[in-house]
């Protein structure tokens, strides 16, 4: 059997979840009623829900912020995310927090039924074009910080690192056993890479981008 919670300030929209998710004999649903308050869900044992719908609007208090309470309280709880609004600005935090989806009110029964019960098995609902974007971004940033690093090479890195020590061409060249005008050749190198056109300005531009420590 599973036993669902269904949080939602609409009591038509309780009462039709109910009455749609029950037509499974192996689910049993509750409805909590409002108001809807952190001092309220403390009080309730949540250990006997399997599953917790939550709108996302519940009046005066967020759902995002009730389920971050409620999980808290109970790390095993399983929360899905059960409204008609737009959600893409809260899904990062949903996802951090530990809710395991989100579901809209226009869902047909089955696909409810179905997604819950894929909740059950411990996977979390994604919609594809937010899972794609991620993705996206995701790589995005990888190519960007791949290049940041592949900018300079680690010969270019060791001699601004010594710079950064106050040590002059000809001491950089000795302690790194070349000559002095392969130092100069290098630095040359960094300016133009990194659009700068002094010593002190090459370091500050290289550490604020990562490029040595």
């Amino acid at each position: 059997m599973i036993y669902i919670l269904i949080v939602d300030d609409h009591p038509s929209v309780r009462e039709g979840t109910k009455a749609i998710l029950e037509i499974d004999k192996e689910i049993k649903v509750e409805c909590l009623n409002p108001p809807y308050t952190i001092e309220q869900i403390e009080k309730i044992d949540l250990k006997q829900f399997d599953i917790i719908l939550m709108d996302l609007n519940l009046g005066e208090m967020n759902g995002i912020e009730l389920s971050k309470t409620i999980i808290n309280q109970n790390k095993e709880c399983k929360i899905i995310l059960y409204t008609g609004y737009d959600v893409e600005d809260y899904w990062e935090e949903a996802i951090r927090i530990g809710i395991y989806g989100i579901i809209s009110k226009t869902e047909p029964s089955k696909r409810l039924l179905s997604y819950i019960k894929c909740v059950m098995e411990g996977e979390v609902i994604i919609p594809f074009d937010y899972l794609h974007e991620l993705i996206s971004h995701k790589k995005l940033e990888t190519g960007k910080s791949k290049r940041k690093t592949e900018l300079l090479n680690e010969r270019e890195k060791v001699v601004l690192q010594e710079v950064e020590k106050g040590m002059t061409n000809q001491e950089i060249a000795d302690y790194l056993h070349l000559s002095k005008r392969s130092i100069e050749y290098s630095l040359t190198s960094i300016y133009t890479k990194l659009n700068v056109r002094s010593r002190m300005e090459a370091v500050l531009i290289a550490k604020s981008e990562g490029f040595i420590d």
